[in-house]
Order: C-alpha cells, then structure tokens, then sequence
C-alpha cells in the first residue's frame, strides 16, 4: 500500500503542487500506513505535514483539519502520550461541535475518542459519560440498529467489565450481540467478537463452562470464515486454552496454547506482540502448576520481545516485570521479586499515574512481598524514596495478566 501512495503523492507534487488538498491527502494516507505498521514517529511526520497544509489552505476550523487533529491524537494515545491525545481530540471536537453541531455522528465520533482515552487511563466514570454521550447521538441520529451504534454499546460493556460490573456488561455485549447477528449475520467477524466478549465475561465470573461455549461459537466463525492458521483464529485458539488453563486442565491447555502460538510464529512473526502473549500464557500455565523454572524461560522470551519492539517503559514490559516478580515470590526469592516489581511500578506510575488500577495492582504485590519478609521499615523507606505521588490506598487484583 506504502508504494502506491508514494506514487500517488509523487503525480499530486508534480500536477498539484505540495500544498494542494489533495496532497495532503496523500501524507494522511501514507501517515495513515506507518501507524498501522507501529511506525508512530514517521506517522506523525506526515501527519503534521497534512495538517500544516489544511490549516493553511483550508482553516483552522476546516472539518479536514478537524481529521488532522483525530489522526495526530490517535497516534499520542497509540504511544500512550494520553495528554496530548487529549488535547487533540479536544481541538477536533471543538470544530465538530461549532461546525457540525453537537449532534451530528462526527462530533459523537469524538466524544468516543475522547472516552477512549479516559477508558485507557482508568477513569472509567469520566470514559462512561462520553461513551454515554456519544451513544445517545447514535442511537436518535443513526439508529438502535446501526453498526456505530453497536459499537457505543461495546465500549460501555467494556467499562462494565473493567470495574468488575459483569452482569452490566453482559447485558451491554449482548446488545451489541443482537446488532450484530441481525445487521451482520452470524457468521460475520464482528459477530465472532461479539461471542468472544460474552465468553469473556462468563470467564470472569469463573463460568467456564460458558465461556467456553461461546469461544468455540467464536472459533467456529474465525476457522469457517478466515481460516485455520488467520491470527484471529489463534487468538480463538488462545483463549480456549486459558479456560482449560483456569480449570487445571493442563495438557488440554497446552496443546491449544501451542496451536495458537504456531500460527503466531508463522504469519506474524517470532518477535511479533501476539507471539509474546502466546509466551506469556505458557509461562503463566508451568507456574501455576509450580514449574517456575520453566516459567521463568517463557516468561524472559515474553519480555525480550517487549523490550525490543514495545520498549522498556511500555505498560505491556512492566506486564512482563510484574509476571517475573510473581514468579520469584512464589520461589520464596524476595530482593528478586521486589527488584523486579519496582521496575513495574515505575513504569506505570509514569505511564498511568498512581490511581490507575494495574499501578494498584503492582504497589499491592509490592506490599505482599516486603510483608513476607518481615521488614515492614524498609517498605516504609521505599515509599518515602518514591515518586512525590503519594499512592492510593484502594488496591486491585494481586496480579496482572
């Protein structure tokens, strides 16, 4: 795709000159190409070149202008830089609001993404009034039946299910279910998300045998439609370990989690993100059964493509740290896990600041760990060296998966 649009870009420089619109058409999509491939510095390069060109030619309050500042704000929450995705998106939703009215589905648009942001930062009460806001619009404007309005439903099942509400998500996801089989049709991809999601929840809630009724309708889907070896499969295949996983059936759960990290390997890649979770499930798999030696070595493939491709101070590394700690605490090695748990920490007390509920997660395992080994003062010293934030006494779930 990269190649052809640098053709296209080459005919609109030369006919249309490089500050024609059209031409900067041909940076958003080129742009649009790097951020897909994670590429997200070269992203921005273009897309900072679209938008100079728009702000230019066609104002600052142009509903072109207005993509430019989506596009650019996507990017900073691909790279977790949640203020200035913020900032972005506000500007857009500025113009939409002035330009196209408050009810228009492009300023629901960015009322969605502006939650989305919220949602990826753990302020879920503020991520559920914009969902809220956003869906209202969809539903009076587009429909109760339209795929956006699907998709406003997805996103505050999601919230549900982030704060543990399981019977309120259940009863979003299967809002969505019912668009989506009827707009759709059963066999259709989103329709398989859909089952995911509702396995999803009965997994939470320790249903597994549920869940594992609608990932195998999920599975069904992903083979029939995409293939057996597509990455969603293997996503399908994944989960269907896990809940094998989670009822201590462990060869059953090996054999798919192997099945699921073939095809990663194969068609993403050994390095590839997925392929670290296919990683980072095995060794989660030895060290609940106590094999923490073998734990250990997939849990260092995990993070050696984390590091590499993602970056020492990516959320999904300190994932990686905390898993590594968990293990160590369980062999009894102390200095070890805590070592490891404060390079977590600080990861996502950069990343989340201290409310964010996986920072709980960590300051939590932390506090286990230093009251295993008696020295409550050094846990008080650690807190005193800390960042200036002062965390949170609410704690989440002891670990991070």
């Amino acid at each position: 795709a990269l190649e052809w649009y640098e053709k296209a870009l080459a005919i609109w420089e030369k006919h249309l000159g490089p500050e024609h619109p059209f031409t900067a058409t041909s940076y958003n999509k080129i742009a649009f190409v790097y951020s897909r491939q994670g590429q997200y510095e070269k992203a921005l390069e273009w897309y900072e070149k679209a938008l100079a060109i728009r702000e230019k030619h066609l104002g600052p309050e142009h509903p072109d202008t207005a993509t430019s500042y989506h596009n650019i704000a996507f990017v900073y929450g691909n790279q977790d830089q949640y203020e200035k995705a913020l900032e972005w998106f506000e500007k857009a939703l500025v113009i939409c609001e002035k330009h196209l009215g408050p009810e228009h589905p492009s300023t629901a648009t960015s009322y969605n993404n502006i939650a989305l942001v919220y949602d990826r930062q753990g302020q879920y009460e503020k991520a559920l009034a914009g969902y809220e806001k956003a869906l209202a619009i969809r539903e009076k404007h587009l429909g109760p039946e339209h795929p956006s309005t699907a998709a406003s439903y997805n996103k505050i099942a999601g919230v549900y299910f982030a704060q543990g509400q399981y019977e309120k998500a259940l009863a979003w996801y299967k809002k969505e279910l019912a668009i989506c089989e009827k707009v759709l049709g059963p066999e259709h991809p989103f329709t398989a998300t859909s089952y995911h999601n509702i396995a999803g929840v009965y997994f939470a809630q320790g249903q597994y045998e549920k869940a594992l009724a609608w990932y195998k309708k999920d599975l069904a889907i992903c083979e029939k439609v995409l293939g057996p070896e597509h990455p969603d499969t293997a996503t399908s295949y994944n989960n269907i370990a896990f809940v094998y996983d989670s009822q201590g059936q462990y060869e059953k759960a090996l054999a798919w989690y192997e099945k699921a990290l073939v095809i990663r390997k194969k068609h993403l890649g050994p390095e590839h993100p997925d392929t670290a979770i296919s990683y980072n499930n095995i060794a989660e798999m030895y060290s609940r059964q106590g094999q923490y030696e073998k734990a250990l070595v997939w849990h260092e493939k995990a993070l050696a493509i984390k590091e590499k491709h993602l970056g020492p101070e990516h959320p999904d590394t300190a994932t990686s740290y905390n898993n590594i700690a968990l293990v160590y605490l369980a062999q009894g090695q102390y200095e070890k896990a805590l070592a490891w748990y404060v390079k977590a920490y600080h990861v996502l007390l950069a990343k989340f600041g201290q409310d964010h509920p996986h920072t709980q997660i960590v300051y939590k395992n932390m506090a286990t760990t230093y009251a295993k080994t008696g020295n409550e003062t050094a846990f008080t010293e650690w807190l005193e060296q800390a960042p200036s934030e002062k965390v949170s006494s609410h704690y989440g779930n002891p670990e991070i998966k």
